[in-house]
């Protein structure tokens, strides 16, 4: 009966317990807070970091203040909390489609990334010219973003989510192959863009075989 009543109510039944169990509903109160209080600790110095070096790497500000530092962490713990509470009635659902939609945006970048190091540059990168924008590539890489902004914006006529359905879904049988889109489209049209180039820029694209950061095998 207690495992029944336990089952799908947990909360509910912690906090209805009482009298000689109130030093074990205690406990489980403070090991329930602290894992709370330790995942949401992780999570805010990963949003910080990542808010931090995206904004650091536009800017091109190699330190930060602490009273930065206290603000950035605050606007991110108050989004997160706003989000959390939104979210509080369908959150595995509403989390779910938020990892399938991420997915749409990292695929292509992944495409992108793939082919450049294996095909384009054979797994040599000039390693300090990636955080140089004078330097062999560039500040921005326009057939890179283009490849991937396409790809991208293929993959919404397969998607299938809860807020959002392509029209080709459907004739799928709601099968989601827009994974499959934005590995291939990004991938084929940033090969066959480079393929176009010409040597000149080849040659300026490929990674110097002194830099290599990897061991060819």
């Amino acid at each position: 009966a207690a495992g029944g009543a336990f089952v799908g109510h947990e909360v509910g039944y912690i906090v209805d317990l009482g009298g000689d169990a109130a030093l074990v509903t205690s406990a489980l109160y403070f090991v329930i807070a602290f894992g709370k209080l330790t995942i949401n600790v992780l999570n805010t110095y990963g949003g910080f970091m990542s808010m931090v070096t995206s904004i650091g790497g536009f800017r091109e500000q190699r330190t930060i203040t602490p009273r930065a530092r206290a603000a950035y962490i605050a606007g991110i713990m108050v989004a997160g909390t706003a989000v959390a509470l939104l979210g509080k009635d369908s959150f595995l659902s509403s989390f779910k489609d938020f990892l399938l939609f991420l997915l749409t945006f990292f695929t292509p970048w992944s495409a992108v990334n793939l082919v450049d190091f294996y095909l384009i540059s054979k797994e040599r990168y000039d390693i300090p010219a990636l955080s140089d924008p004078a330097g062999r590539y560039g500040a921005w890489r326009a057939p890179a973003l283009i490849a991937y902004a396409v790809g991208v914006l293929a993959q919404f006529p397969f998607l299938a989510t809860s807020f959002y359905t392509g029209p080709l879904v459907g004739p799928l049988g709601g099968a989601d192959i827009s994974w499959i889109v934005g590995l291939i489209v990004p991938a084929a049209l940033y090969l066959s863009v480079y393929k176009r180039q010409t040597p000149e820029a080849a040659v300026s694209s490929a990674a110097s075989p002194s830099r290599s950061s990897a061991v060819r095998r």
